[in-house]
């Protein structure tokens, strides 16, 4: 009988490691989307203010190396190109989708980053992209992006990390 209890109990609070938790994500476009998020940064995504690129259907959270960017997607539900995504912006932790088991992201200097990895090159588009519009609408800024250097130093004209 007391086997049955302790089952019981483990069937009842199992559920709540997986718990999900809601926060609203804005990115560089001033679009915000209502996440539904569980602790492995698996998010269902909202939008509530704003538009999807016209060529896309959906949007997925997406990390490209040290920010955490919202892509348009189509049907695949990955990003065709880093053109496609922008960057998460914040004011704290508690607005950036967790990760690695955590129960929020990490917000630095008003974006939502993952602090273990370098900035890349992705990562210079999303920021040379940010405030742009959808899609590649400033192609001489993916220019300097795309050319940032090994290590990647993000051109001045661009946003900053």
């Amino acid at each position: 009988m007391r086997w049955r209890l302790v089952l019981a109990l483990i069937v009842v609070l199992l559920p709540g490691c997986r718990r999900v938790s809601e926060r609203t994500l804005r990115d560089t476009e001033s679009r915000h989307v209502k996440a539904s998020c569980d602790r492995d940064g698996k998010c269902e995504l909202t939008l509530i203010k704003g538009e999807l690129a016209p060529d896309k259907k959906a949007l997925v959270i997406h990390t490209t190396g040290n920010l955490v960017a919202l892509c348009d997607v189509n049907e695949a539900k990955k990003p065709d190109a880093t053109t496609d995504c922008r960057a998460l912006t914040c004011d704290a932790d508690v607005e950036c989708p967790p990760m690695h088991g955590l129960s929020h992201g990490t917000c630095i200097n008003g974006l939502c980053r993952e602090p273990s990895a370098n900035i890349g090159v992705d990562d210079a588009v999303l920021l040379c992209l940010a405030g742009t519009g959808l899609g590649t609408t400033q192609p001489d800024r993916l220019a300097l992006a795309v050319n940032c250097g090994s290590p990647c130093r993000v051109p001045a004209v661009c946003r900053q990390p």
